[in-house]
C-alpha cells in the first residue's frame, strides 16, 4: 500500500452513495422500477412460506406486495446502505439489518424463501452472494431474482453526457468494479449463474416495460438520484444551473415517445437443491 493514499472500498462507497440519495430514490426511482418486480412475486410459490429474507431491501417499498404474496410469512430484510433502511417505512423497524450481501451474518437454513430484487448486479462477486443466500435457505428453499436485461438508460442520456462534458464535469465517480450487469443480462447468463451456485433454475424469463416520463419528473430523477446527479456535483452552483438549464431546454423539445423509458427485465425462480450443504 502506498503511504498516504486513501483506499476506497467500492462496495462501501456504493452503499454510502445510496444512503445519501435514499429519499430521492424512494420518491423518484422506486415508483418507476417497482412495477417491474410484480411479475416475479406473482409467479413465485410463496403462499406457504413462513420466513422470507429480502436481500437488498432498500426502503422496503415492495414489502406490502411481498406480504400480500406470502400472507403467513414473517419478513426480514438486509441492505448494505443504512440510509436506505432508515428512509423506509416504520414497518421495517426491528426487522432489517445492515449487511453486505456477500457476508450475511445469519445462521444456516433459516429461511423458506429469499428475494434479490434489482440488487445482484450491484455485488462485486455475485457467486459469493448467491452462495451466502444458498446457505441461509432451508433445503428446497426458493430464490427469486430480478435483474436488468437490455437497458438503454433513461431518456436524454446522450444529452446529459454532451452537456456535462461541455460544462467540464468530471467523469462518473462511481467505481464500476461493483457493477456486474454483464454477468446476468440475458436469461441464459442468469440461468448459468444460479445453477453453478447449486440452485436448480425452475423458471427464467424476460419481460419488457416502459415508463412515460414527464419533463419535470425525468429531470428530477436524473438530477437527484441518477448518473447526472453524481457528475453535476463536480460543478459549482452556477455551472450546475447552466448545465441543467441547457439539458431542460433540449429535453423539452423531445417528442413524448422520446421521453419514454423502455427496458428489458430478467426474472429467475430457482430452488436450493435438496442435497446442497452449507459452504
Amino acid at each position: 500500500m502506498t503511504a498516504g493514499r486513501q483506499v476506497v472500498d467500492p462496495a462501501r462507497d456504493l452503499a454510502a452513495d445510496y444512503s445519501r440519495r435514499a429519499a430521492a430514490y424512494a420518491r423518484y426511482w422506486a415508483p418507476v422500477i417497482h412495477p417491474m418486480a410484480h411479475p416475479l412475486l406473482s409467479a413465485m410459490p410463496l403462499a406457504d412460506a413462513k420466513t422470507i429474507l429480502d436481500v437488498g431491501t432498500g426502503t422496503g417499498a415492495l414489502w406490502p406486495l411481498i406480504q400480500a404474496a406470502a400472507p403467513g410469512a414473517r419478513l426480514w430484510g438486509v441492505d448494505g446502505a443504512e440510509g436506505m433502511l432508515r428512509a423506509g417505512d416504520a414497518a421495517l423497524r426491528g426487522r432489517v439489518a445492515v449487511m453486505d450481501a456477500q457476508w450475511l451474518g445469519i445462521r444456516p437454513a433459516r429461511f423458506d424463501a429469499a428475494l434479490m430484487l434489482f440488487v445482484l448486479f450491484h455485488v462485486s462477486d455475485p457467486d459469493i452472494a448467491l452462495r451466502q443466500v444458498l446457505d441461509v435457505l432451508r433445503p428446497g428453499g426458493i430464490l427469486g431474482l430480478v435483474v436488468w436485461g437490455h437497458d438503454p438508460g433513461l431518456p436524454g442520456r446522450d444529452i446529459w453526457t454532451e452537456e456535462l462534458d461541455r460544462a467540464g464535469a468530471t467523469p462518473d465517480p462511481r467505481d464500476q468494479s461493483v457493477m456486474r450487469h454483464a454477468w446476468m443480462d440475458t436469461p441464459e447468463k442468469l440461468t448459468d449463474l444460479v445453477e453453478r451456485n447449486r440452485f436448480a433454475a425452475e423458471r427464467v424469463w424476460s419481460g419488457r416495460f416502459s415508463h412515460a416520463f414527464a419533463v419535470d419528473e425525468l429531470l428530477a430523477t436524473q438530477t437527484q438520484c441518477g448518473l447526472p446527479s453524481r457528475r453535476l456535483e463536480s460543478l459549482d452552483a452556477d455551472a450546475r444551473s447552466e448545465c441543467t438549464g441547457r439539458v431542460r431546454a433540449r429535453i423539452q423539445r423531445l417528442a413524448p415517445a422520446e421521453r419514454e423509458y423502455r427496458v428489458e427485465v430478467i426474472y429467475a425462480i430457482a430452488r436450493k437443491r435438496e442435497r446442497a450443504t452449507a459452504s
